[in-house]
């Protein structure tokens, strides 16, 4: 019998018996920090990603064109691209498709340089060959088509990603999401033990909403998260009601009122956002008529949580990106029953965001562990609940946090707490990249 030996990005050799390998929950932005080290620890890694991204200009590619949220798997791809300094041609590619076209100007000069890109006389285009030139426009061409087969709806291309441009034409010419994301890591050259996984293999739209613990309903991802600060123009009339829902406005309106959709999506800052004025309660999917609905996890998702060595819910967004990702039917009981994840780690946020205001890193837990639990009750094991230490193992987490971590209480759940050396950002505690490469190293290797 053969034993193959990978090396990873750091130079680190290991046999396949024994290379580490990671199931990584994660949102789109926060984790993209960590995507280096992940990646240099061992590059068997899958990135589980949820679908229900509708800010930016994914937004307006959802209220023309409609399919799942790809931004934040757009993120992803662009961040696993290694370009090395002698490799003009990957930088090249790097550079266009994590390219934004501007969010400011001319309307009609917006949309000229955008012409521009397809056409295959912009900038960007220089450094690439001809055979991959070829290939991404010809998938910028289908977008185009498509943009142009719904004139009526006037595509905004303010801020619009040529990343989601390309992986939305993709989608659409070969009608699957995940044959988009193969395409976009073979251009890129993508390590083929890397994964970037949608937790729902799905063509069509996919939508969350927040119940609060008072009984309000907010619907979208934008809205639960970071709602648009830009004040609200004329209304644009929706030709269907599940984009109204997506892309609405006001997180106040009932299911029964929703019948318009702005574009004030498109532009959004997270760091200028009130707080959430009661606690989220749960997190649900949605259809078109915003009642829930309860779709079936990417078998894929489950295979790696099967197989893999490690699991990793990332910093970020708890409701938005890691939530959506653990309520699913069958994630609870594969991460609960694995036989082969011997770490399952959670990396506490140095601070809390608009969903989690006031949060500890007892609720933190206590939130993920009620998430897994409550999609027991598809596989028929409900009101059965497995305890904490069947979902999370170690605790990582900042020595400077502003979340407070009350390691005793934790580690009565059968926790590891691990304290790691933070610094400041912007007056915000956050890790760094020297000391989450190391204690991740030792837990995961």
């Amino acid at each position: 019998m053969t034993t193959s030996t990978f090396i990873t990005e750091d130079g680190t050799s290991f046999s396949d018996s024994l290379m580490p390998s990671m199931v990584v929950i994660s949102g789109g932005t926060a984790c993209n920090l960590m995507v280096n080290i992940l990646q240099n620890i061992t590059t068997d890694v899958s990135y589980v990603l949820g679908l229900s991204d509708n800010g930016g200009s994914t937004s307006e590619i959802l209220r023309v064109l409609g399919g799942p949220g790809i931004g934040d798997i757009r993120s992803r791809l662009v961040r696993l691209i290694k370009a090395k300094k002698e490799d003009h041609e990957k930088a090249a590619i790097k550079n266009l498709l994590s390219y934004r076209l501007p969010v400011e100007g001319n309307e009609t000069s917006i949309k000229n340089e955008w012409l521009e890109v397809v056409e295959g006389t912009h900038r960007l285009w220089r450094n690439i060959s001809s055979e991959i030139k070829g290939t991404i426009r010809g998938f910028l061409v289908h977008f185009q088509t498509e943009i142009l087969r719904t004139a009526h709806k006037k595509f905004d291309f303010r801020n619009g990603s040529i990343g989601n441009f390309f992986l939305t034409g993709a989608r659409l010419f070969c009608g699957s999401l995940e044959s988009a994301i193969f395409l976009f890591a073979a251009i890129t050259g993508i390590s083929e033990l890397t994964k970037v996984i949608p937790i729902i293999n799905t063509n069509h739209s996919v939508a969350i909403a927040a119940e609060l613990d008072n009984g309000t309903i907010i619907t979208g991802q934008c809205e639960i998260s970071h709602p648009s600060q830009e004040p609200q123009n004329s209304p644009w009339v929706a030709d269907n009601t599940y984009e109204n829902l997506i892309c609405h406005d006001s997180p106040t309106e009932t299911f029964n009122s929703i019948n318009t959709v702005s574009r004030n999506n498109l532009i959004f800052d997270k760091s200028k956002v009130d707080i959430l004025n009661r606690r989220i309660h749960r997190i649900y999917y949605i259809n078109e008529y915003g009642q829930e609905i309860f779709p079936s996890v990417n078998s894929k998702v489950l295979r790696s949580l099967s197989m893999k060595s490690a699991l990793i819910y990332s910093i970020g967004s708890l409701y938005t990106s890691i939530m959506p990702c653990l309520i699913l039917r069958g994630v609870g009981k594969a991460i609960a029953e694995s036989t082969t994840l011997k770490r399952k780690i959670l990396i506490l946020n140095g601070s809390n965001d608009r969903e989690t205001d006031q949060f500890t890193a007892l609720d933190f837990i206590t939130s993920i562990v009620d998430g897994c639990n409550s999609s027991l009750k598809f596989d028929g094991f409900w009101p059965k609940e497995y305890p904490a230490k069947k979902y999370i193992t170690h605790l990582i987490y900042l020595d400077n946090s502003f979340v407070k971590v009350n390691v005793l209480e934790i580690e009565k759940l059968g926790i590891e707490c691990v304290r790691v050396k933070g610094t400041f950002q912007d007056g915000q505690p956050v890790f760094t990249e020297e000391s989450l490469d190391h204690v991740l190293s030792d837990l995961i290797r």
